[in-house]
């Protein structure tokens, strides 16, 4: 009744701001609750932190960390640790902003030094890296892990004597560190001192009997010296340790492969795509065989998992399209060969065979011009031979890529442990759009998963703190959930307080509202244009509309798109259907410039809109407004997610990834996959 009669009073009342709708409902207005960063207690969240890293909860430990920052931000160990937990999730390059912050605090923390050293190695810094472990060794001068790291980062740079005197000064410091001697190992195999290297790695393997790395590794030093039976004996032992590593099985196959037991090679490439379903690597590798064996069907279903998992392989493509020419596929072929040659321009071998498939397709025009780019081509990449015909045959002869590829795949499976969240499959698609919701009460177990995703403005902020009504209103990307049942018994109580006491705008706003959150998009939409018509200062208002508008133009397009499929394949003459026309979601666009003139510090307005562009492909006008978002509210999650979403469509990886690691740290879980396919590579 209150409520109503609030409501009932907002007409007799000059607007005294965008949001004036929702302070009609306060009887006495005050600031929202603020807490000081005094009142918090900073070693409580430090060891809440440190305990939740001990348990791999790196998610809540930096939650944690962030909420002792916060309370001290001179506070180096929060800083230092939170790193920690970064690194963990494949942030190398938050974790090396971390330690940076530490260092600046606190100059003389080797460990800071140490640790940002490894994290710039992850991310190919090796020069800074190395100049890492120089400062924290000449700050701790006989600390054996900083040798080691810094020995790791000289291999990686093929520096193999450097990093050799640096894993024998370690082990000088400290002979049990097993790790310095196979990486001292590795590094003497790289040298062709295979002696040395098997010895060293012998060592590793006797001071950690159960390191399957170590056995893995000499296994692969002694296949890649034709030491085959033992290097089968190797990869068996490391199985035994532990048979849920694909990396294993995927070494042990091409050991395999050079015994020439190809039925044991593939039992074990199924193996590595059972562990680790998204190993484009492992699918070729397959595909190939099964190619080479004239089982093309199953080679074809194999290299399309390639194309989908990595559209840019251009050799899978290559090789579909040889398949495809045995199969006298000629068309299927050509397309194969013009995406190689889209990927790659310089692709000799993808131009002739594109030339032979032409001259099949009766395109002749078109297979001299391919003939006459493979040609000049192959001149430009060899300009000192003299006979062009030869090279030519060569590179259209399929046996010339038809090679086991031994480098490293995304083997990420065996190192799938409790916390690691990067390494769950996740689809990469950006966050959606926020709506101002009523945030129905749910259980206590139930809300705790909705609540991290909260936000508020100073006006709703004050309306929860002080309406008497139980109403409660948030900003969410969330489906907040409520029964169909509850939603519409206070959808009837509404319109029964709209019979007894008249209507008002702010009625019909909270109607929209909550026929948003039901979907029930049209019954929203009139909702939303009654309480603008009554009041048309209701920012709010206007937000919602455009977004529920822009959600029911997308609904219908999706049905229009799946009704045309339909419609398509089962047309016995194949017509091609005319395309339905993508929306413009100019209705939606104009709602948010109306929110923005009533409430421009409205940082969800912004976000939205942003959405709206991306979905348009309007990108850099999304990144502005993704950024403005940013400005007005910097602990905006979904902001950075979207923003480094787009900045990496846009081929912008340093800026997105640093988005990414905000977005992580400020708690978007699937930032830390992203950031482990595209920011350390």
């Amino acid at each position: 009744m209150l409520f109503l009669q609030a409501m009932r009073g907002r007409r007799k009342q000059k607007a005294k701001s965008p949001g004036y709708i929702l302070m009609v409902f306060i009887l006495c207005i005050v600031g929202s609750p603020l807490v000081s960063n005094a009142q918090i207690n900073y070693q409580h969240f430090l060891r809440t932190g440190q305990y939740e890293l001990q348990k791999e909860n790196y998610l809540l430990a930096i939650n944690n960390f962030n909420t002792a920052i916060y309370s001290k931000p001179d506070g180096f160990e929060a800083y230092f640790l939170r790193g920690i937990a970064k690194f963990s999730l494949g942030d190398f390059q938050g974790a090396s902003n971390d330690f940076t912050k530490t260092i600046d605090i606190h100059p003389l923390y080797t460990r800071a030094y140490h640790y940002r050293g490894i994290s710039r190695d992850r991310i190919y810094d090796y020069a800074h890296a190395i100049s890492d472990f120089d400062k924290a060794l000449e700050i701790d001068p006989f600390n054996p892990d900083v040798f080691l790291a810094r020995g790791d980062t000289k291999m990686h740079v093929r520096d193999f004597r450097s990093a050799i005197d640096d894993y024998s000064e370690a082990i000088n410091l400290n002979p049990k560190v097993a790790a310095a001697w196979l990486n001292r190992g590795i590094c003497q195999h790289f040298l062709g001192n295979n002696t040395e290297a098997l010895s060293d790695v012998d060592q590793a393997i006797y001071l950690d009997y159960f390191d399957v790395e170590a056995w893995t590794k000499r296994g692969m030093i002694k296949l890649e010296i034709d030491s085959l039976e033992p290097a089968l004996d190797d990869f068996n032992h490391a199985i035994t340790l532990d048979d849920k590593n694909p990396y294993v099985f995927f070494q042990r196959a091409l050991t395999h492969l050079k015994l020439q037991d190809t039925t044991a090679a593939m039992k074990d490439y199924d193996t590595v795509i059972a562990l680790d379903p998204n190993n484009a690597l492992t699918f070729y590798n397959r595909g190939l065989v099964k190619s080479i064996r004239r089982e093309y069907d199953a080679a074809i279903a194999d290299y399309n998992q390639v194309t989908k998992i990595n559209p840019y392989n251009v050799y899978t493509y290559f090789n579909r399209g040889i398949i495809y020419i045995e199969l006298e596929n000629y068309e299927e072929a050509e397309k194969d060969f013009s995406t190689a040659i889209e990927i790659y321009p310089e692709f000799a071998g993808a131009y002739i065979n594109r030339s032979l498939v032409r001259e099949k397709l009766r395109d002749k025009r078109g297979a001299i011009s391919d003939h006459d780019e493979a040609m000049a081509i192959i001149e430009r990449a060899n300009a000192e031979a003299e006979n062009y015909e030869n090279l030519y045959k060569r590179y259209q002869d399929s046996i010339y890529f038809n090679k086991i590829i031994e480098l490293e795949a995304d083997f990420v499976s065996g190192d799938r442990k409790k916390g690691r969240v990067q390494f769950q499959r996740v689809s990469i698609l950006p966050k959606p759009n926020f709506f101002l919701v009523y945030a129905f009460q749910l259980p206590d177990s139930v809300y705790f998963n909705y609540q991290k995703d909260e936000y508020f403005d100073k006006h709703i902020t004050q309306f929860n703190a002080n309406n008497k009504m139980g109403m409660r209103f948030v900003f969410t990307t969330r489906n907040w959930p409520v029964s169909q049942e509850k939603a519409i018994h206070e959808l009837q109580r509404i319109d029964s307080s709209i019979l007894l006491q008249g209507d008002t705008a702010g009625t019909y706003f909270i109607k929209g509202m909550i026929n948003s959150m039901l979907q029930n998009y049209t019954t929203a939409i009139n909702a939303y244009d009654v309480a603008i018509a009554k009041d048309s200062k209701i920012s709010y208002a206007y937000l919602n509309r455009g977004t529920t508008r822009y959600e029911l133009d997308e609904f219908i397009y999706s049905e229009q798109q799946y009704s045309n499929a339909i419609t398509i394949s089962r047309n016995a003459f194949k017509k091609q259907a005319s395309k339905p026309k993508a929306p413009s979601h100019r209705a939606a666009l104009d709602d948010y410039s109306k929110v923005i003139r009533l409430n421009p510090n409205l940082p969800f307005v912004y976000y939205n809109r942003a959405n709206v562009k991306l979905s348009l492909k309007q990108f850099h006008r999304a990144i502005d407004d993704y950024s403005m978002a940013i400005k007005i509210e910097p602990e905006m999650a979904e902001a950075y997610y979207n923003r480094a979403l787009t900045l990496l469509y846009l081929d912008e990886i340093e800026l997105a990834c640093k988005d990414l690691s905000k977005a992580g740290e400020l708690g978007i879980t699937e930032a830390y996959n992203v950031i482990k396919r595209y920011c350390n590579k």
